[in-house]
């Protein structure tokens, strides 16, 4: 939100708005998008200090919550995790002005979200009867994308009246750009997730113990009573109940005799192939091409024609959420049929396929260019200034021939960016560029002449679609990707790696998967600018490349674990049990 920006120092305002374009003078008020915030000099290095708090929060938080989940029981460490929450959002209410304090709050809360990737998947595992456990995990995450999609409205609704509904009229005089503005709509948003999660750890209470947790900590009658309760059996001496729990108390004693082991029990000959699994599921979930279009989805989109709105509200908090929760739906009734492996195998070879699409079909321009753009476009982008006078450095595809001649003008206008003068259509975002000076019939018809004539103009190129298809199908490609891996990439190694481990070493089996995906994550966001100015669309050749490694990883090294109890998973990863 603005008000955040400025208040911890990411940008200034000057009192004065721009369109979609970034067009900051003669802006009439029924055109205003947002407020023209400047980036200070130092916004990259706050941003990645306020992120960098929540990636190492939620790598402390994996390994803590791997050694306080095995002591406290699961249920008692959600709660204490929920609450550390808490704590985390209600301090970033109350924040004062310093982004080493939003940092810390990040950082709490990254402890909160990395103690949850862990401790979750563990207790679903072991609450759940084998024959539905795929099943219950995903109607977690169905829920899961619910509770995004409310929080998406909710969030878009105070994001919109914050930053775009202005009560304002005209722009205002400010003689200090940094000064604050109202902050309540932050600090709102901030408040409701602090209610949310004490709801939630209230909550909490009420949901039954682990049973397996039980019998490894020797409270066989609390386990077998909770045990009779998810089955739904009021007999204690039910023999199918007793054969269940016996076979869960013979796994605990076994376990329990090895005692509470640390991560160098991973790497054991017995162990190690699970662990190498695990850890290169969770590398390749990142390096599939997913970071990229999540954490940079809205300059993408704003890239390839989407308007401000469109890329920060309507597609990632509406189109991606909803479309999510049907694919969801589906992989819902299909987990438990056809397993963990072949989700993972038709999930990586779609986006397969949309990542060789888009290294033909993306239309947009490296994030370096984009923010060059946006820099330069405070110059009226109806004048005839030359925003781009270097064709060589041009980093857009270069059109060689016209889309239309404007006979009025006498001028040759493209579809790019490319030439000398540059003007950017208000709808779409797309650029329309010429060679030809126009001052004098500027000076002749006056800017609203030609800031009106250029908008016709804009109109006619999006209807005979000469640069609007491309566009279109790679917001529909990169919406269907990020929903793709949404419901199978992220819940499945999430499911996975808290099934095939013993419980001895589960939460730590669990917690190693964490750590990979947000080390990778990190490491991710740290060069993925950096190659994307180089290489732009054609960066998605290297996630092309990682998606055929993860198919083939999918059928030659995953091991399918449907319909297996956790108590036989040692005999099947051993290869002993061909079909449970």
């Amino acid at each position: 939100m603005d008000s955040f920006r400025i208040y911890y120092g990411l940008a200034t305002w000057n009192g004065f708005y721009r369109d979609t374009n970034g067009n900051t003078e003669n802006i009439f008020d029924n055109f205003r998008e947002s407020r023209n915030l400047v980036d200070t000099d130092d916004n990259n290095f706050i941003e990645g200090v306020i992120t960098a708090g929540h990636v190492f929060g939620s790598i402390c938080g994996a390994l803590i919550i791997s050694y306080l989940g095995d002591r406290l029981g699961r249920r008692k460490t959600m709660i204490v995790t929920s609450l550390v929450f808490a704590v985390g959002a209600f301090l970033q209410v109350c924040s004062s002005r310093s982004y080493f304090w939003i940092a810390i709050c990040r950082f709490i809360l990254g402890l909160s979200f990395g103690s949850f990737n862990v401790i979750c998947p563990v207790y679903i595992s072991e609450l759940i009867p084998a024959k539905s456990r795929g099943e219950i995990s995903y109607l977690y995450y169905m829920l899961m994308i619910v509770g995004i999609i409310f929080s998406g409205i909710i969030n878009g609704y105070i994001f919109y009246k914050s930053d775009f509904d202005f009560i304002e009229l005209s722009s205002i005089s400010r003689k200090d750009p940094s000064e604050p503005i109202n902050n309540m709509a932050w600090r709102l948003a901030f408040l409701i997730q602090t209610f949310i999660s004490i709801l939630y750890s209230g909550l909490l209470f009420i949901i039954p113990k682990s049973p397996r947790w039980l019998c490894f900590d020797e409270c066989n009658v609390e386990a077998l009573q909770t045990m009779a309760k998810i089955y739904n059996t009021t007999s204690l001496s039910d023999t199918k109940l007793q054969e269940k729990f016996d076979n869960i108390k013979n796994d605990a004693i076994i376990n329990r005799a090895i005692g509470h082991s640390n991560y160098s029990e991973l790497f054991i000959p017995s162990i190690r192939r699970r662990t190498f699994n695990i850890i290169f599921m969770n590398s390749i979930q990142q390096w599939s091409g997913i970071t990229f279009f999540l954490c940079f989805h809205s300059q993408i989109f704003s890239g390839i024609g989407s308007t401000e709105f469109e890329s920060l509200i309507v597609i990632p908090i509406i189109l991606i959420s909803i479309l999510s929760f049907f694919i969801i739906f589906v992989c819902f009734s299909l987990i438990d049929r056809y397993g963990r492996k072949s989700l993972l195998l038709i999930g990586m070879l779609i986006m397969l396929i949309i990542n060789i699409f888009n290294i033909f079909a993306f239309p947009h321009t490296p994030s370096s260019s984009s923010s060059e753009n946006r820099n330069l476009s405070a110059t009226p982008l109806y004048s005839s200034t030359p925003l781009f006078t270097n064709f060589d450095n041009c980093k857009t595809e270069k059109n060689s021939s016209p889309f239309i001649h404007d006979n009025e003008l006498g001028i040759d206008l493209f579809s790019d960016s490319c030439h000398k003068y540059v003007y950017y259509c208000r709808e779409n975002s797309n650029k329309i560029s010429w060679d030809k000076d126009i001052t004098e019939i500027t000076k002749t018809k006056g800017n609203d002449y030609l800031y009106s004539k250029f908008n016709d103009i804009c109109m006619e190129a999006m209807d005979s679609k000469s640069f609007s298809i491309s566009s279109r199908l790679s917001d529909v490609s990169i919406v269907l990707f990020i929903s793709i891996y949404i419901s199978t990439w992220l819940p499945v190694p999430f499911i996975y790696k808290a099934e095939i481990f013993p419980i001895r070493i589960r939460t730590k089996g669990s917690a190693i998967g964490t750590l990979t995906s947000r080390i990778n994550l990190l490491i991710f966001m740290i060069l993925c600018p950096i190659f994307y100015d180089l290489l732009g669309s054609k960066f998605c050749i290297f996630f092309t490349l990682n998606c055929i490694i993860g198919a083939l990883f999918s059928i030659i090294a995953c091991t399918e674990s449907k319909g297996i109890p956790l108590e036989k998973m040692e005999e099947k990863m051993s290869g002993k049990i061909i079909e449970f």
